[in-house]
């Protein structure tokens, strides 16, 4: 979105189209630091160096749920 026309509902529409999980991720998806942490766990992944820790670190951080999350029952 043009900066210049952040108040035009036009700009928005797309928005409106995500439900909650979708608007979310876009939200984050759209944050420098949150990017590159997921890149960082990309690589360590690609690496076969992903610690599980590090899996529950970056979903605590940002507020995520994995699917076996016990907290989340």
């Amino acid at each position: 979105m043009n900066r210049a026309y952040w108040r035009s509902p036009e700009a928005y529409k797309k928005l409106q189209t995500f439900d909650a999980p979708g608007f979310a991720f876009q939200f984050l998806n759209r944050n420098p630091e949150f990017v590159r942490d997921r890149e960082r766990l990309q690589q360590l992944d690609r690496r076969g160096a992903l610690d599980p820790a590090e899996v529950n670190a970056f979903a605590r951080r940002w507020g995520l749920l994995l699917p076996d999350d016990e907290s989340s029952k």
